[in-house]
């Protein structure tokens, strides 16, 4: 599968987010994939986002982790995930939705839902009013209406409203899973929708309520690695996507990533990737 130019039919991104209240939107669009197509893995920072398929299939890859995903469903990506999508043998349509928000109960109960729902394939749903109403705010965005800012607000905690609905009516079959194994996937999520803000493994400890010793012992014996290798794992992934999106300096990537200065990122970089993050830039 070759990576293609990205046909899209629609789209607003917006580097520095537009405001609806205490909602914030990042991106909103509608984008058509050819049969074979690859969107590059690209790093979240602090959004959520709906992927719904209006069209056809494809493989959402989140994380290293891929979900097949069909014309209806809807796909839940969280803060600071690496996400790539192929289309690998249909026309894959869908439109994005990329958002986050400063109200509270919200800000709780979203953090609750990325906690509660950490694997990549229980993020796929279904609700056909949230695929109306982010259809129709695209319409508001493509033609110029009066009122327009009004009803974006209120189509937007729309669906917000919904989507915590449908997480939060879901029950979770974990009987299979030993409280060992949910631990370490919390772990591994809190790491993986926090890797902005984490600069001290150490502090996350008091979050589970543990002291991080025991916490570092039990992630080793049930995953095989250390905390502290998934998170450099995680750290340099974020890296490498946001190396690929071309949009920020090294310096500016090490400084995000909490690494002690340039060097140390490219350092860690080279023994990982076997190639700098400033000859990989070059190479894109």
């Amino acid at each position: 599968m070759e990576k293609q130019k990205t046909r899209y039919h629609f789209i607003k991104d917006y580097d520095d987010p537009l405001r609806f209240g205490e909602f914030y939107l990042v991106q909103i669009g509608r984008r058509f994939c050819e049969c074979g197509e690859i969107i590059p893995t690209h790093a979240h920072q602090t959004w959520f986002e709906l992927t719904i398929v209006t069209k056809g299939s494809g493989i959402i890859v989140t994380n290293g982790k891929e979900t097949e995903v069909k014309t209806g469903d809807i796909y839940l990506s969280y803060p600071c995930d690496l996400h790539e999508l192929k289309a690998p043998n249909d026309r894959l349509e869908y439109d994005f939705f990329a958002f986050y928000t400063t109200e509270e109960p919200f800000v709780s109960e979203l953090s609750a839902l990325s906690q509660t729902y950490l694997r990549e394939d229980m993020r796929v749903f279904r609700d056909e009013k949230i695929n109306f109403l982010v259809a129709n705010a695209i319409l508001e965005f493509s033609v110029d209406k009066a009122h327009a800012k009004t009803l974006l607000t209120n189509i937007f905690q729309q669906i917000l409203v919904y989507l915590l609905r449908d997480f939060n009516n879901r029950n979770i079959d974990t009987a299979d899973v030993s409280s060992a194994d949910i631990l370490c996937f919390q772990l591994m999520n809190y790491i993986d929708t926090h890797i902005y803000e984490i600069e001290q493994l150490e502090r996350i400890s008091p979050l589970f309520n543990y002291n991080y010793s025991y916490l570092s012992t039990l992630f080793k014996r049930t995953t095989g690695k250390t905390i502290s290798e998934y998170y450099n794992h995680r750290r340099l992934e974020t890296a490498k996507a946001l190396i690929g999106e071309k949009k920020k300096k090294i310096g500016e990537i090490a400084d995000i990533l909490h690494y002690a200065s340039p060097f140390s990122l490219s350092k860690a970089f080279k023994v990982k990737y076997g190639v700098s993050p400033k000859n990989l830039q070059k190479q894109l």
